[in-house]
């Protein structure tokens, strides 16, 4: 199927979807006149059930995801941190290439030029921490890193047209 067609039948979609609702708004609307306490008393209560219906849901499912939070520290590296230097410009990373693994790292994130932004991505693409760099500024971001391997720095942020090749890879552990 072409992409005009599929564009075609998804529009179509959508606009048999939003007319629907707006029938069932009409239709819904047909009913006599009712006396208006009774009505604003069954608001009230549909009001109370949803709102506490609401709350329960998001509250299970916090506590459900909390274990799966990636910022938890499960174990505390001890000893002082190691302080690593990071300068964001276009379109790369000045920072070291080698990190220690099991320790305590600081990196101290500023900017030459404009605003970027300092991902830190695990060898799966997920991100694992991040933080702003900016001229004139410096912002610590510490993290502890306790698997041994290839990580890639990204920038978060559109920082020119050559955005999209700004990264940088470093080791963990295993020099």
């Amino acid at each position: 199927m072409a992409a005009a067609s599929k564009l075609l039948l998804m529009f179509l979609f959508l606009t048999a979807g939003i007319g629907s609702v707006f029938l069932a708004v009409v239709l819904s609307t047909r009913h006599p006149v009712e006396d208006q306490t009774e009505i604003h008393h069954r608001g009230y209560a549909i009001r109370w059930k949803w709102f506490l219906f609401v709350t329960l849901f998001l509250l299970s499912a916090f506590v459900s995801t909390l274990p799966f939070f990636p910022y938890l520290p499960s174990v505390t590296a001890q000893g002082p941190a190691l302080r690593v230097p990071v300068i964001a410009q276009q379109f790369t990373f000045i920072m070291p290439s080698h990190v220690p693994l099991q320790q305590r790292i600081v990196f101290e994130v500023t900017s030459r030029d404009v605003n970027h932004n300092f991902g830190i991505y695990n060898s799966k693409g997920e991100l694992i921490a991040q933080t702003q760099a900016m001229p004139g500024y410096v912002n610590d971001l510490e993290v502890t890193f306790r698997k041994s391997g290839r990580y890639t720095v990204r920038c978060l942020e559109y920082c020119g047209v050559g955005h999209a090749l700004m990264e940088k890879e470093f080791t963990v552990g295993g020099y």
